[in-house]
């Protein structure tokens, strides 16, 4: 029994760094939320604050920061006592920014909280250009740029939004956090599952039942809800949910005031998330028009309205491609002759396959799309939804043509991650059809008290029932390796150029080691089993000083003989390799793992 409670304890509680992480980003959650508030007025979607207030507190440090080159730490300060005054202005207007129904929300979420309160990074581009970009304003106080330290990320460029979150949690804690992004993920979440029960019974109501039922419908009965994207540092689920509270205030623009001025900063927020996002912008701005010219609502007075708001968006993309172009990296588009044509066909049944393995969200997403098509259902949502779903997958057929190739191409690469930036919209689509429908029969006391129950008690097992989906970040390969790097760290020179061959596996590692060495570009070779038959090359061309041997193959093994069963240093000693020290694989575990 002590062992298990000891085991548990292990998989479960923070440490000390962690903790201390998730006090500083639940202070700089509530700052945003203030922000949000405050700024909106009464007049607003409660459920939108922490959005407005992410997507001011982004814009500044976009702007000053990343544009005009304004220190960081300043700007983290300006945006603390931005955070303090608003709080004084919700205060002296007596209004609470958190209302009942989120703090039930919240309280329905402390059981995956918990379970994943100790979770480490793991993914593959959190190592390759997330986090290495959220550790570079942290460490340098400015983005990178001429005249800057060296970035030692694979897209330096990519938007600043979820870097942000990393920056302000860092600045207030003193010390570098890399853990937020899961948590801040959540948190998204819960405003998500606020705005579900609101959708859902068509009023301000949310008692305990339907609140447990909220937290559901945005984790476990998600038709996106994805444990890898949301449980890490992509800005996935970010985007999924900026789209999803766009749509909901891109429909409430009509009713003026606070609505407007938050649909304009939730907008702004998607350009500052992910450069792909413009697609999604111009579907959900024609959507919208669309919508407006459909049931005539006064065209003008609404394109007005709709100009008016898009000032904001304007000016952080401005500031952020002024930043861009003074020489950092981000994904291009190809000329039109460049294009993939001739994997047209492989990229057609490479898509065809996911769609038919995800049936939950594309069936939903194809059966709201008949819905809208036919007629049958008045929502509004509906029909933006409908378009926004067939027009984003054309778009991402476009993507594979004109900016990925080769492999990335043929394969549809990342199809299915791509359609969860509308998953969240579906699922309050769907949760809005269902609502009226189920509002249409009525409800018992009997039926409300079963559905508590089962509710409540789904909310508190199934995080724990479905750890090991969960917490992916306890692979005991990437654990077991994690703990090599550590030992080997302190082994290698500060100047050292290392090669990381793992000749079993994808490539991961390399990024993983560069990561976890510190900041630096520390791997000058990662080879994979992709490219080990270009080892011979780089021993004789670009020679490291040093080499990490995770996993062999017989080519690797005929060059550098070692003993498979450990992971090898190896250092350049005249022609030869001297081994520094080696590391035996724990029992039972694939060295070149990295899916769970």
């Amino acid at each position: 029994m002590i062992q298990l409670l000891g085991n548990a304890a292990l998989l479960y509680l923070p440490s000390a760094y962690q903790a201390l992480a998730l006090a500083c980003l639940v202070v700089v959650v509530l700052g945003l939320v203030a922000i949000g508030a405050a700024l909106a007025g009464r007049d607003r979607l409660p459920e939108a604050d922490l959005l407005v207030g992410w997507s001011v507190v982004a814009g500044i440090v976009v702007v000053f920061g990343g544009w005009l080159g304004v220190s960081l730490t300043i700007l983290s300060a300006v945006s603390l006592l931005l955070a303090l005054g608003s709080a004084l202005v919700l205060w002296r207007r007596r209004q609470a920014p958190l209302d009942g129904g989120v703090l039930r929300i919240l309280v329905w979420m402390v059981p995956i909280l918990v379970a994943t309160a100790s979770m480490e990074p793991s993914q593959w581009d959190e190592f390759s250009q997330w986090l290495p970009n959220a550790r570079y304003l942290t460490l340098f106080d400015t983005f990178p740029g001429p005249g800057n330290p060296p970035t030692d990320s694979v897209f330096p460029a990519y938007p600043p939004a979820m870097t942000v979150i990393y920056l302000l949690s860092s600045r207030l804690g003193g010390h570098y956090f890399d853990t937020v992004a899961p948590w801040f993920n959540l948190l998204l979440l819960a405003s998500s599952a606020r705005l579900v029960v609101r959708l859902f019974r068509g009023d301000d109501g949310a008692g305990w039942s339907a609140t447990a039922w909220g937290v559901l419908a945005v984790t476990a009965l998600g038709t996106t809800f994805v444990p890898k994207l949301v449980f890490s540092g992509y800005a996935d689920t970010a985007t999924a949910v900026a789209v999803a509270f766009s749509a909901i205030l891109g429909l409430q623009l009509r009713q003026g005031g606070g609505r407007g001025l938050q649909f304009a900063a939730v907008f702004a927020l998607l350009p500052m998330t992910k450069q792909g996002n413009f697609a999604l912008m111009a579907l959900l701005l024609g959507a919208l028009v669309f919508d407006c010219l459909r049931h005539g609502d006064g065209v003008t007075r609404f394109g007005k309205q709709l100009a008016l708001t898009m000032v904001p968006v304007i000016v952080v993309s401005l500031a952020w491609r002024l930043h861009v172009t003074a020489g950092v990296g981000e994904l291009s588009v190809r000329a039109v002759s460049d294009w993939e044509w001739a994997l047209l066909p492989d990229m057609l049944n490479s898509m065809a396959g996911v769609i038919l393995s995800k049936g939950g969200y594309f069936g939903a997403g194809f059966l709201l799309v008949a819905i809208a098509v036919l007629g049958l259902g008045r929502q509004r949502l509906v029909t933006l939804f409908a378009l926004c779903f067939l027009g984003y997958n054309i778009f991402l057929l476009v993507v594979y043509l004109a900016i990925l190739a080769g492999y990335e191409s043929a394969h549809a690469a990342s199809y299915w991650r791509y359609n969860t930036h509308l998953g969240m919209l579906e699922m309050f689509v769907l949760t809005q059809v269902i609502g009226q429908r189920v509002g249409r029969l009525g409800a018992i006391s009997l039926a409300r008290r079963a559905a508590l129950a089962v509710g409540g008690l789904a909310a508190i097992i199934i995080p724990f029932a479905a750890v090991k989906y969960i917490r992916f970040d306890r692979n005991p390969a990437k654990m077991d390796a994690l703990r090599v790097i550590r030992d080997m760290a302190p082994l290698l020179p500060p100047a050292a150029r290392l090669t990381v061959i793992d000749a079993r596996g994808t490539g991961f590692y390399g990024n993983f080691t560069n990561y976890h060495l510190g900041y630096g570009q520390h791997v000058s070779q990662n080879l994979s089993t992709f490219n080990t038959a270009e080892l011979a090359k780089v021993l004789t061309e670009h020679r490291p000083d040093y080499i990490w041997l995770r996993t062999q193959n017989p080519e690797v093994a005929r060059i550098l003989a070692q003993d498979p069963d450990a992971s090898h240093l190896l250092k350049a000693e005249g022609d030869g390799w001297r081994v520094v020290k080696s590391w035996p694989f724990p029992p039972g575990i694939d060295p070149a793992g990295e899916k769970d």
